[in-house]
């Protein structure tokens, strides 16, 4: 057939050919092959249309790539159905002449009619799509990765469109949920029947917050599992750019809930057991601390059993004993309630303002003695008493005594033996300084003595966790324990905020 025997129609289309990149042919449905083509197959496969019209009948099967001759065939055959104006769509590869296949995407209408108005011919558009499908293949493996990785971290993933309300969500939604993806019940309404009462308003008024400031958010809630038990959820939603839909995950977080609490429990024992090993060192000071005083009660005691023995109740001397006796009582009553007090765990105990002068005096209590018999003098210097800080005394007392302890150690093989405590006023922050006779810390030691389980005492005589410690508490304090790397000598700081403000 030559190109001036075709319709003036088809010559038409041979004069724009040039203007077409993308192979353009007409189709014969009855013969089932083609009739005419542009250039672009010609450049792009190597094919003329004399080459496909010697194939005859076997040109679909000679060009096709044969996974995709079933689909060829389906689409020849709905291809005879087409109304005038209607467009078929259809992905194959066709061999070029070296024997390389390429994607093609294909779009078809119908060309001519015959008297009894029966589709003869068609019209197709195709376009190379081989890096088009490449993406979509690369693409199609990752959203695969992607979907393993979120089923391996058991997260479910949800799309909610803000401008018609619907909310879709996948299977794994559902069972962080205990929603059955069958239910009758809107979707809505589900997830405010299994939300907390008490999370249900928080959680709303928070994402109408975050929608109306068009945020990315986080969130966390808890629903009603199996058995009323109770789970957390937190999830994560993003904004898809320039539109009204937000994309998101979520997932259930309850056994990291659960560790924490075992953390906290584990750091709370830690705590106290460090709190009973400052004690301890402290027991001997603590002792003669109230021995001292029963002396004195055993002595008046014995003195006013002489004066009734002897008939010789003076009355002055009797009062004077009595109150001698009371003021001693006091003194022990004192010792005991610093005890009782200290030995409670206190990381629940509100936040207070307390005097650093009363610090101080209170934690010198502990240790005063303990160092006079070992001939470590204890200078205080003048502390404001108008100096206070927010905080947790307990804890703070705990810094301080496991700071005292530690110089008492460092400095008992040295010929001068003295412990130094000071308080400075460093607005917004108070200082509290313990410096002992001590050489000083090197850099590198003092970045390791703040690590659990680092010491430099001997074995036995340590835990290594005393200044670990000490550190996580100052840091629930929003406060610092550094070495003062300025200091001639082994200086400790505690840095605290007067004040403390809500994180």
């Amino acid at each position: 057939m030559t190109l001036q025997s075709l319709p003036n129609d088809l010559y038409f289309l041979q004069k724009i050919r040039d203007t077409i990149g993308n192979g353009l042919y007409v189709f014969d449905l009855q013969k089932r092959t083609l009739l005419w083509l542009n250039e672009a197959v010609l450049q792009r496969f190597g094919f003329s249309l004399k080459d496909i019209q010697s194939m005859g009948a076997n040109y679909l099967t000679t060009v096709m790539h044969p996974d995709d001759m079933p689909y060829v065939e389906g689409f020849i055959n709905r291809a005879k159905n087409l109304k005038d104006g209607e467009v078929l769509l259809l992905d194959y590869r066709i061999r070029d002449k070296k024997g390389d296949f390429h994607w093609l995407t294909d779009r078809v209408a119908i060309f001519e009619r015959n008297a009894k108005g029966e589709a003869i011919q068609i019209i197709g558009v195709a376009v190379h799509a081989s890096e088009r499908r490449a993406y979509e293949k690369k693409l199609e493996t990752k959203v695969e990765k992607l979907s393993l990785s979120l089923a391996a971290a058991k997260m479910g993933t949800w799309e909610w469109d803000l401008e018609s309300q619907r909310i879709i969500w996948d299977d794994r939604m559902y069972a962080l949920h205990f929603i059955n993806p069958r239910s009758k019940m809107p979707l809505r309404q589900e997830i405010e029947f299994k939300v907390l009462e008490e999370d249900l308003e928080p959680l709303r008024k928070r994402v109408e917050e975050f929608i109306k400031n068009r945020q990315d958010f986080s969130l966390s809630y808890r629903v009603r599992g199996k058995d009323t038990q109770i789970h957390h959820i937190r999830t994560y939603g993003k904004f898809q750019q320039d539109q009204p839909i937000l994309y998101g995950v979520a997932w259930d977080y309850s056994d990291e809930i659960q560790t924490e609490a075992e953390m906290a429990e584990a750091k709370a024992k830690l705590i106290s057991s460090a709190k009973m090993a400052a004690l301890g060192e402290m027991s001997g000071g603590i002792a003669h601390e109230i021995n001292n005083p029963l002396t004195v009660i055993q002595a008046r005691a014995f003195q006013l059993s002489q004066m009734v023995e002897n008939n010789r109740l003076d009355p002055e001397k009797i009062k004077q004993a009595a109150e001698s006796i009371s003021r001693t009582a006091d003194k022990i009553a004192k010792i005991i309630k610093s005890l009782r007090t200290f030995a409670r765990e206190g990381t629940q105990d509100p936040f207070e303002l307390v005097p650093v002068q009363q610090i101080i005096q209170e934690t010198l209590e502990f240790c005063k003695t303990r160092f006079y018999n070992y001939g470590v003098e204890v200078d205080v210097l003048e502390v404001d008493p108008e100096l206070e800080l927010e905080c947790r005394l307990i804890q703070i007392e705990q810094v301080l005594l496991n700071l005292l302890n530690n110089s008492f150690d460092a400095i008992q093989k040295l010929e001068k033996k003295w412990v130094k405590v000071s308080a400075h006023d460093r607005d917004p922050f108070v200082e509290i300084h313990v410096t002992d006779s001590g050489h000083g810390i090197s850099k590198s030691l003092a970045e390791k003595i703040m690590h659990p389980f680092f010491t430099t005492k001997e074995v036995g005589k340590g835990t290594g966790l005393g200044l670990s410690i000490s550190s996580g508490i100052l840091k629930s304090h929003q406060g610092s324990l550094f070495v003062d790397e300025s200091s001639e000598h082994t200086c400790f700081v505690i840095r605290l905020p007067k004040l403390q403000v809500s994180q």
